[in-house]
């Protein structure tokens, strides 16, 4: 490690060094970061519903034929 280099974290959103205390560099990476988020679990929502709905399907589909 770069002894000239200040302890420093990185922001969660772009890699911006940034202090401990902080997770982001700015707002704008704040609320970027927290769109990517809610955009992330929707996603996980959606495939976890789409296989839900494909076992009853199989479920059904076996108890009819």
């Amino acid at each position: 490690m770069d002894p000239s280099l200040p302890d420093h974290d990185h922001c969660r959103y772009c890699g911006d060094a940034v202090p401990f205390d902080q997770a982001y560099c700015c707002e704008e990476c704040y609320y970027a970061d927290q769109k990517r988020i809610r955009s992330e679990k929707m996603r996980d929502i959606a495939m976890a519903a789409v296989a839900i709905i494909g076992v009853v399907v199989v479920l059904a589909l076996g108890l009819i034929f």
